[in-house]
């Protein structure tokens, strides 16, 4: 039975948890409210960068498929009394009417003004692309890419494998791979499995070190967290990079004459030679860097500004705000 619901008030938000700052989302579930996959996703790229109507398809005759086994496979869901946004105090001025993203909005700041809130919420439901695989949009739990040298790799996941199970989530979609990644540990490894034609293979993904940041700033309710790298300028040439024994494609660019007052509070100066953040090199231009500080920082963290001055190496600390 298809239902179209455009409002989250009288939802149990325990049964219907997913990834609040969509635009769009499918569940699937059983008569007892048992969830067989999540469709729907997206990125930085734009809303529709994660979904097609082919891959919506295909995600629904895998779950028809799924329905009809022997013994179906649901996600796992918190039980328990049901949770409602009506039971958290909504914010002032909001009204009767809220969206999806203001529900996660209402819940993180109740468990700020209750202590509960760290930086790491920011960054809930990461793409499966932080471990190295990138799934095929039409076709929703197929690897299309998988990076080299990247944890997925390592699991041994390869181009054109099915994903069946991820971090103990069944995954018929991108939006399935999310969730299940939303549950994994902050460190340590998850199991994953798949099929490789008639094969079926399992691995263990290794989660590295601040495997979860992903770009923050399409979600609309953590808008105040996008940090800017508050430092910007010109690319250095080529002769410049040669000069100052550079790489080719290694970060490094003039800081321009205006400085804004963060930056300079911290030290930074025109005309400093900027070669990035926390001693990480970094082979992108300039502008990349603004895009790569939004994925990799929120505001009220500190970082160390390396740069060059009168051929002196400094590390600057500076507060993103």
């Amino acid at each position: 039975m298809r239902v179209r619901l455009a409002a989250i008030e009288p939802l149990n938000l325990k049964v219907f948890d997913f990834d609040y700052d969509l635009t769009f989302q499918v569940m699937f579930l059983s008569p007892d409210e048992k969830v067989y996959s999540r469709y729907g996703g997206r990125c930085e790229q734009g809303p529709d960068a994660r979904q097609s109507l082919a891959g919506l398809r295909f995600t629904m005759e895998s779950v028809l498929a799924e329905h009809r086994s022997r013994s179906p496979r649901f996600a796992p869901r918190e039980t328990g009394k049901p949770f409602f946004i009506a039971d958290i105090a909504p914010p002032r001025g909001l009204g009767r009417c809220i969206h999806c993203h203001q529900a996660k909005e209402v819940i993180y700041d109740r468990m700020d003004r209750e202590g509960k809130w760290n930086l790491d919420m920011a960054f809930r439901y990461p793409p499966p692309d932080n471990l190295g695989f990138v799934l095929d949009v039409d076709r929703s739990n197929v690897v299309k890419d998988v990076d080299r040298g990247s944890p997925a790799t390592d699991a041994g996941v390869q181009p054109g494998d099915q994903i069946t199970v991820l971090n103990c989530v069944p995954v018929h979609s991108f939006g399935d791979a999310g969730f299940a990644l939303d549950r994994a540990p902050k460190r340590g490894s998850i199991t994953v499995s798949w099929f490789r034609g008639d094969r079926e293979m399992s691995g263990k993904i290794t989660l590295p070190d601040r495997w979860r940041r992903t770009d923050i700033s399409w979600r609309p309710s953590l808008q105040g967290l996008v940090a800017s790298p508050r430092v910007f300028g010109e690319d250095l040439t080529a002769q410049e990079r040669e000069e100052h024994g550079l790489t080719a494609t290694q970060l490094a660019f003039w800081q321009k004459s205006k400085v804004p007052s963060q930056a300079a509070k911290a030290g930074i100066r025109p005309g400093d030679l900027i070669l990035g953040f926390d001693n990480q090199t970094l082979e992108m231009d300039a502008y990349r860097f603004l895009l790569y500080v939004r994925s990799k920082y929120v505001t009220g963290e500190t970082v160390k500004v390396n740069l060059i001055r009168n051929g002196r190496r400094l590390n600057l600390p500076m507060t993103l705000e």
